[in-house]
């Protein structure tokens, strides 16, 4: 007697094409991250959810490469001369506040995000309770690669590039005084 030899079956064109499909269809797992606006937006604020005095410490943005990380070119660029412009003059800068929230301290919640994407540019709407009072605000979202960018904050009092604006007509007015 002779021992027969286990053979598989050959795999039919069928089988492996619905192996692949299966395969496929479990790729969004180990698929590039999401890099839409919303993502973008949430990263952001969940780390705002809470207290900024138990917990809740917000985006850092001590350094040029943080700020970059979530500022157009043109935004990073004035937030870090100005920082570097109010060191040499021993003054806080023109932010001088979170520029996410709009302020130093917050106690976040009922956090909602809306973002209208229309391609290159987007604009977010958050929206939360801040110690107990209704907020909002509302960010310019430029499209850098596949990657977003802010370009401009506006909050109930005014807007970021506006901050910048104002300083710099104080600084051509007590120029032109001089």
């Amino acid at each position: 007697m002779t021992a027969s030899k286990f053979v598989p079956p050959a795999l039919s064109r069928r089988s492996v094409v619905a192996g692949l499909a299966v395969a496929l269809v479990s790729l969004p797992a180990f698929a590039a991250p999401d890099t839409s606006a919303k993502v973008f937006l949430d990263a952001i604020y969940q780390q705002y959810v809470g207290n900024s005095a138990n917990g809740a410490k917000g985006v850092p943005l001590a350094t040029a490469k943080a700020v970059r990380g979530y500022f157009t070119v043109g935004l990073s660029s004035i937030i870090i001369e100005d920082r570097a412009a109010a060191a040499k003059r021993g003054e806080p800068p023109v932010l001088d506040g979170d520029p996410f929230i709009g302020h130093q301290d917050w106690d976040i919640s009922n956090l909602a995000i809306d973002v209208k994407d229309s391609g290159a540019k987007a604009v977010g709407t958050v929206t939360f309770m801040n110690a107990g009072k209704p907020e909002k605000v509302v960010l310019e979202l430029l499209r850098s690669g596949k990657d977003w960018r802010i370009a401009d904050i506006e909050w109930d009092t005014g807007t970021l590039r506006g901050l910048f604006r104002r300083k710099a007509a104080r600084d051509n007015a007590a120029a032109e005084q001089h």
